[in-house]
């Protein structure tokens, strides 16, 4: 699975999503995913997503996490 990111602030960006959505509801090729869905999705996800927020409220630097170890 990839990640898009669509700035929906653009026109194009607008016109892009208004095309996807109107594929999605004929089409299983298409999913729209709520980020806190994905950050959500998984043990090791939800860990690194719970940590980050324990050191943004500390004012610690946050931890980089390799793509690899989000789905151990």
């Amino acid at each position: 699975m990839k990640t898009v990111q669509i700035n929906e602030k653009t026109k194009i960006g607008r016109n892009v999503l208004e095309m996807l959505r109107d594929l999605a509801k004929n089409d299983n090729s298409i999913k729209f995913l709520d980020e806190t869905d994905y950050l959500l999705s998984s043990e090791a996800n939800r860990e690194a997503l719970i940590q980050g927020i324990d050191e943004v409220d500390k004012g610690e630097k946050g931890k980089t996490i390799k793509p690899s170890e989000l789905w151990k």
